[in-house]
């Protein structure tokens, strides 16, 4: 669930930049055809670009529940084997399934919403009288303003209409905007938290009717005749957003626009500018590599070696011993969360940030990740249902599902998550059950 909601946040960040980088610099200028297509491509592109570092991770047989960052291990004072202990934590509020929860009922709210709209047009159709045509169906409804909705214009039954006016809504047929409705309110269903949705929506149904005018205007019509018509036109009080309307309530900026020389065809160029914004954004959800301090490279390919079976043996920290351990598995504490003493976990081994950490024994590394109190985190699987945990890294040298060697640099020493300094947190696990990594190292 915090996978999906990352992922609609970077969604509707890309999204957001490049929307504000059309309204700024693309909005006004006269190039209809090319500021639909950039407001069309902007959805598309909102949902590839942060999936440069495969935002969703596919499911693996291995899955690590990595708890709430403790350092020390809760016993009570009755507990007198470490091995048997059972951690307690507190219970809390799973606010990432209630946001969850307001997204999925926003969204559905919001596309039923839409299908009620189009459920009503169906019916008001079926009331109405049709006379088809070859490009389109005039339907004569019980309506109030003059509409379009894919090959269907809706004319008032009391009313009669200008010529000009059904050139208009022909106009909408010709270029297919209906199509484009169905897709953008579709996507502003589902990112119906953005506040941007709705200068969105106006953006492009104000491209559709710019698109509806030139085309009528370029059938040997007078702008001014054409503007005297859209002055005597009324904006309803209310409109739906899935239609096309001739008096549609952005008129002062159709008679702008009408009435505004083209743009220079020079500044086509300016569209360019999208590219390397687009390749800034793939930039900033693109991984970054940490950087190798020391590289220890492995004697023969790696697929071809077969794993030693021994338990982890090694010091987990490279050039380090255990006089440079500050904390021992099984030390009594009290600790911050809790009212009543606790037993450390695992130990701890201070060390300069960006000292090699090593694996210490054979196995895949089933998390590299950051996972907050715990910051930068290792897990490594081994054989006989061993697990080594190596916490508060500056950086990775390893990543997911890759197979290590006892021995192998995986991480270097930091001082993330909930750390007062510069050292690694290292525990080894038997069947879930934390045990003294003292007992294992030689």
């Amino acid at each position: 669930m915090n996978n999906l909601l990352m992922y609609l946040l970077q969604v509707t960040v890309v999204f957001s930049v490049l929307y504000i980088w059309y309204y700024i610099f693309f909005k006004h200028l006269t190039f209809y055809s090319l500021n639909r297509a950039i407001l069309l491509i902007i959805m598309p592109l909102s949902f590839v670009l942060p999936m440069s570092q495969s935002i969703v991770p596919s499911i693996t047989d291995t899955l690590i529940d990595v708890p709430v960052f403790e350092e020390i291990s809760i016993y009570t004072f009755e507990q007198q084997i470490i091995t048997d202990t059972i951690i307690i934590t507190n219970p809390s509020i799973n606010y990432t399934l209630i946001l969850v929860c307001i997204y999925i009922l926003g969204c559905l709210l919001s596309i039923i919403r839409r299908f009620i709209s189009i459920h009503k047009l169906y019916i008001l159709k079926r009331s109405s009288h049709l006379h088809p045509t070859n490009d389109y169906t005039l339907v004569i409804s019980k309506t109030s303003e003059v509409f379009s909705f894919f090959r269907w214009i809706f004319i008032p039954e009391t009313m009669v209409c200008d010529p000009l006016i059904i050139e208009h809504e022909k106009a909408h047929i010709y270029y297919k905007h209906s199509y484009d409705m169905i897709i953008y309110e579709f996507y502003i269903a589902l990112f119906w938290f953005n506040p941007l949705m709705s200068s969105y929506r106006k953006s492009i149904k104000s491209v559709h009717e710019f698109q509806a005018d030139t085309k009528v205007l370029q059938h040997g019509v007078t702008a001014i005749e054409y503007l005297q018509l859209l002055a005597n036109t009324i904006t309803p009080k209310f409109q739906n957003t899935i239609y096309n309307y001739f008096n549609n309530p952005i008129l002062k900026q159709r008679i702008d626009m009408i009435t505004k020389p083209s743009s220079n065809n020079f500044t086509k160029f300016t569209y360019l500018l999208l590219l390397p914004i687009c390749a800034l954004l793939l930039s900033a959800f693109t991984k970054p590599i940490t950087p190798i301090l020391e590289e220890i490279p492995l004697s023969e390919p790696f697929d071809f070696v077969v794993f030693d079976i021994t338990p982890p043996s090694l010091f987990p920290v490279q050039n380090a011993s255990k006089d440079h351990i500050t904390s021992f598995f099984g030390e009594r504490r009290s600790s911050a969360k809790f009212k009543y003493k606790a037993v450390h976990g695992g130990i701890d081994i201070k060390a300069a940030i960006g000292t090699p950490v090593i694996a210490t024994a054979d196995g895949v590394i089933a998390k590299a990740t950051d996972e907050g109190d715990w910051g930068n985190l290792i897990v490594i699987t081994h054989s006989e249902g061993y697990e080594t945990w190596y916490a508060h890294l500056n950086g990775f040298a390893v990543h997911k599902n890759q197979k290590v060697k006892k021995g192998d640099v995986i991480g270097y020493v930091g001082n993330t998550g909930q750390s007062k300094g510069p050292h690694l947190h290292y525990e080894v696990k038997q069947h879930n059950k934390r045990q003294d990594p003292l007992n294992y190292i030689k």
